[in-house]
């Protein structure tokens, strides 16, 4: 019989050469819905505040305007007057970093020997990763806690859960990633920094995240903070406002811009809480979007109704799923159900006729409906390369045939008018769709 020569014959390893294409494509999740929304510059979007070195200061009128009376004998009414208070908000930075071999730079710069250069992989890789901290940062709140630890297995290995530090609130790795350099705060020790290390793997598991650490940290406990960090310091309490905070979640954020819910009651986000404030904790409606809207438009004198185009409604997958199911009876969720483009290209369904996108970043179990026109972007430094006087973008380490780059932003996420925005919170949201 013949014995002839075939493509997997040991014999032909030499002669094979690997073919090549040129596609290069990234798989990762990185859509960034809330951040797209809040661009500056577009119109019914956030306005600008230009900061200065003592931090920018806005008039708020909380009181109500009264004293008007009718009188037969023409007398004048005692005087008064609405009182008004001051805000103020500051700036706030980050950045994110790579370094780079010198000898990376000579062995990318030919498309036969690389996809592309590592030049222009770092310039995207450093832009993607600063739209996600923004991302998930307008999500969080000035702590800038993005975990909880829930059991320290071993002084390398850690199981966290309660991103934005709130109980409930979805995946534990929800704002990690493999890479981040991390401290662990110690909570009953007035949240003592216990040690930094970089995560090198997590698993998952329903909302619970192991963390492996490249460093080791004692004395880590259940409740212990998790926190972005730099070697030197850390995120906590030097991160961005975000909605946590702005919307007052669970009465627990009085104080807004030195101006307190306490003291100037008006000076709240409406707040409804699921089976209390709504028919069913398992099932949100439309209808709980109607009362929702209603209630902001009592207090405020926003109209979601009359003025859609001002608000914007974000929930979770998993509530979008029930919402949906709510309305099966009344329309069909095609891609022309899903006409409406919201900014960022995203598409977004209609919900007593405010568009509403679904972000896997809401803490579960959330609907929020945002008056747009409220928030505002503080301004010092928008997101850019980290130079001095047209130095360039690069530096030296020190030592080193190698190079660093920083991508770095001044700035802050201020709102003028609180009590313009709402949220619905403690729905039944068990199912998560996210990256993690």
């Amino acid at each position: 019989m013949p014995n002839p020569t075939v493509i997997t014959d040991a014999e032909l390893t030499g002669l094979l050469k690997n073919v090549y294409s040129q596609f290069r494509e990234k798989v990762q999740n990185l859509v960034t819905p809330f951040l797209a929304q809040l661009q500056k510059g577009k119109a019914g979007g956030p306005r600008n505040m230009r900061w200065g070195g003592n931090n920018v200061f806005f008039d708020v009128v909380t009181g109500r305007p009264s004293g008007a009376t009718f009188s037969q004998g023409g007398y004048f009414p005692p005087d008064t007057t609405a009182t008004e208070v001051q805000g103020n908000v500051g700036v706030v930075r980050a950045y994110t970093t790579r370094q780079i071999d010198g000898l990376a730079f000579v062995g990318t710069q030919s498309k036969d020997a690389a996809f592309t250069t590592i030049a222009t992989k770092t310039m995207e890789e450093i832009k993607d990763a600063s739209k996600l901290l923004m991302q998930q940062a307008l999500h969080n709140k000035p702590d800038g806690i993005v975990a909880l630890i829930g059991t320290a297995s071993t002084t390398t290995s850690i199981i966290v859960s309660s991103p934005y530090g709130l109980a409930g609130a979805g995946q534990g790795a929800l704002l990690l990633s493999v890479g981040d350099y991390i401290a662990v705060l110690d909570t009953s020790a007035s949240d003592a920094v216990l040690g930094r290390a970089a995560i090198t793997a997590i698993s998952n598991s329903g909302d619970n995240a192991t963390l492996t650490l490249g460093t080791a940290i004692a004395g880590m406990a259940a409740t212990d903070k998790i926190v972005k960090a730099t070697t030197t310091d850390t995120s906590f309490n030097v991160a961005m406002n975000g909605l946590v905070n702005i919307t007052n979640r669970g009465g627990s954020y009085a104080t807004l811009h030195n101006i307190s819910a306490s003291t100037y009651n008006i000076w709240d986000a409406t707040r409804m809480v699921a089976g209390t404030d709504t028919p069913d904790v398992n099932q949100p409606t439309e209808s709980d979007i109607w009362d929702l809207i209603q209630r902001i438009n009592g207090r405020s004198g926003k109209d979601a109704m009359a003025r859609p185009q001002d608000f914007f409604m974000m929930t979770t997958p998993g509530l979008g799923k029930k919402l949906m199911e709510s309305m099966v009876a009344q329309r069909r969720f095609t891609a022309g159900e899903f006409s409406t483009t919201i900014k960022g290209g995203y598409k977004a369904v209609e919900i007593c006729g405010v568009k509403c996108y679904l972000d896997y970043y809401v803490p579960a179990g959330t609907i929020y409906l945002l008056h747009l026109p409220s928030l505002a972007w503080v301004d010092a430094k928008d997101w850019g390369f980290v130079e001095f006087e047209g130095a360039g973008p690069w530096r030296w380490i020190q030592g080193r045939d190698a190079f660093e780059t920083t991508y770095g932003w001044y700035g802050n996420l201020a709102c003028i008018a609180r009590n313009s925005h709402g949220m619905i919170t403690g729905y039944t949201d068990t199912v998560r769709y996210s990256h993690v």
